[in-house]
């Protein structure tokens, strides 16, 4: 009976933990009862204590391969408390990183970002991305097997440029909808200040998932570019690898600027964010992360904060 109960309260494929409990207490209970005409009195009792040792131990086998595979990875150092503001309800999941709640809130969520379904903009269609429905499907089955109630925490930027408020997301589990996504390998962890106290959890469940190849970091769209091949058509999200030849100063922004007419931009505004002097970074190979754009026939990089860099 206990073990029954805790299986009914644990999450995951209650109803498949409950068959296999019960198929193996069936089993072994047939074997006991088959052996009692076998063995002397005492021995009934190391089988009944045999079929009960069983029974747990199957259903903590069961839960370890039940699990989804956030619960089974040891969880990065770094990551701070949930501090929730408030509970909502999640209604709808546009995208992997954009809800909307039942109060009509449309929310984006802090510090990841997820491939971008088809759209139309003013100009043309943008194509929907590699891993874009995978990702969107992914949080839509979370909330239907954990639930729609949901904790948020806000950052200390409230909402973005498009009117979406920005939190962080706690599912029913205590897990983090963020958290889950980069550790399927369905999202880029990417700090946008000043919203960065998970940048460095969120970048450790990133680089557990690219270890280990996982959706996103087996496909070549994020696979890392050398500066040299890059051109026009190279457009949206690239992890661009090239070395500092020197840093550049301009009204508003500090450059960093590398071979093959490659920059990336850093405001002058968000260099509180760097702990380190840019020039140190001269003449080292380094790899960003970021959306590449076109200016004067360069491609040039929006960079805003340090996490967006790994030195090779």
């Amino acid at each position: 009976m206990f073990v029954h109960n805790v299986i009914l309260s644990t999450p995951v494929n209650r109803r498949s933990l409950i068959l296999l409990a019960r198929l193996i207490s069936s089993t072994v209970a047939s074997v006991v009862k088959n052996r009692f005409i076998y063995l002397p009195e005492n021995s009934i009792v190391k089988f009944r204590r045999l079929r009960k040792a069983l029974i747990l131990s199957a259903f903590f086998i069961a839960c370890h391969l039940a699990l989804p595979a956030h619960a089974q990875v040891r969880p990065p150092e770094n990551c701070p408390a949930f501090v929730s503001s408030e509970k909502a309800v999640i209604r709808y999941i546009h995208d992997g990183d954009t809800v909307h709640l039942s109060d009509n809130r449309k929310v984006r969520l802090i510090g990841i970002d997820t491939p971008e379904l088809a759209r139309k903009n003013r100009y043309q269609l943008q194509p929907e991305q590699a891993f874009a429905k995978e990702a969107r499907d992914y949080a839509r089955n979370l909330i239907k097997q954990l639930g729609s109630q949901v904790n948020l925490m806000p950052g200390k930027e409230a909402s973005d440029k498009y009117g979406r408020q920005l939190f962080h997301i706690q599912l029913s589990d205590g897990s983090l909808l963020q958290t889950r996504l980069l550790n399927a390998g369905l999202a880029v962890a990417f700090t946008t200040p000043p919203n960065q106290q998970f940048s460095l959890c969120y970048q450790q469940y990133e680089d557990q998932a690219k270890a280990q190849k996982k959706r996103i970091w087996d496909h070549p769209k994020y696979k890392s570019i050398p500066a040299s091949v890059l051109t026009s058509e190279h457009k949206g999200f690239h992890i661009i690898e090239a070395k500092v030849s020197h840093i550049g100063e301009s009204k508003k922004a500090f450059w960093l600027n590398f071979q093959n007419n490659f920059s990336a931009r850093i405001r002058k505004t968000d260099i509180k964010y760097f702990s380190y002097p840019l020039h140190t970074l001269v003449g080292k190979t380094i790899a960003i992360k970021g959306w590449v754009s076109h200016y004067s026939g360069k491609a040039q990089i929006s960079l805003r904060h340090p996490s967006a860099i790994k030195q090779r």
